[in-house]
């Protein structure tokens, strides 16, 4: 396969990472709101315990399980992204917009 056309494939996949990570941000924000009217902290060891058992009676605490499963399931995603990258083109780089050509690094460059 062409460098030129593998070189498209990081880009794309560099954009499917970056979207992870964006989405991330933005559940970690809802779960933030969720919790602070749940009354939970999230670096309590039995969060998911705690979690669980409020979603039994509260209908917040449904909603914000299904916050919390749906960011399990990203951060699945983002590391089974991550091994096809590790496997296809032997890693991952330490910042996605090496391959976005995006960000600070990138504009420097081309400014």
């Amino acid at each position: 396969m062409p460098k030129r056309a593998r070189d498209f494939q990081k880009r794309r996949l560099g954009y499917v990472l970056a979207s992870l990570d964006r989405t991330m941000e933005h559940a970690l924000l809802l779960r933030a709101e969720f919790d602070e009217v749940l009354g939970l902290d999230p670096h309590d060891a039995k969060y998911d315990e705690k979690l669980s058992a409020l979603a039994a009676e509260n209908a917040y605490a449904r909603y914000a399980l299904l916050l919390h499963v749906g960011m399990m399931q990203a951060l699945q995603a983002q590391g089974t992204f991550e091994d096809f990258a590790r496997h296809a083109w032997g890693g991952v780089p330490d910042r996605v917009e090496r391959w976005t050509n995006t960000g600070q690094d990138y504009r420097a460059r081309h400014d």
